[in-house]
């Protein structure tokens, strides 16, 4: 019965660590969104003032986790010379720690504006 209940807890604690990786937004520099081609899992934000596109000097303006409950999904913004655009990712996100000071509480949700590198989230485990 023991051994049961610590496979049962290792199972548990490795799938804890799966779920556990960070994920950023994609970077305008070094992923598909140079060429403005949205990298999978991300989707046009059905909201964004204007499309994706792929230009130099795009730069990342602020990720928001977007709050019902439990984390809906993530969206990221980015500026170029047309103007900002979004993209976002339907998936269920952990909500940021209140230690975190990355992530700032708001009324829809949370909002980083620091580097693309500590805008940190973490998708929850789905079943």
């Amino acid at each position: 019965m023991k051994k049961k209940i610590l496979a049962a807890g290792l199972l548990c604690a490795l799938n804890a660590v799966v779920y556990a990786t960070p994920f950023n937004c994609p970077d305008p520099e070094t992923s598909s969104l140079r060429w403005g081609i949205l990298p999978a899992p991300w989707q046009k934000d059905p909201f964004s003032a204007h499309n994706p596109q792929g230009e130099a000097n795009t730069q990342f303006v602020r990720a928001n986790i977007m709050v019902a409950g439990l984390g809906q999904g993530v969206v990221c913004t980015y500026k170029n010379s047309v103007g900002l655009y979004s993209i976002w990712w339907p998936v269920r996100v952990k909500i940021p720690a209140r230690s975190d000071n990355n992530w700032i509480d708001t009324l829809g949700g949370y909002v980083c504006t620091d580097s693309l590198g500590s805008c940190q989230f973490y998708v929850a485990v789905e079943e």
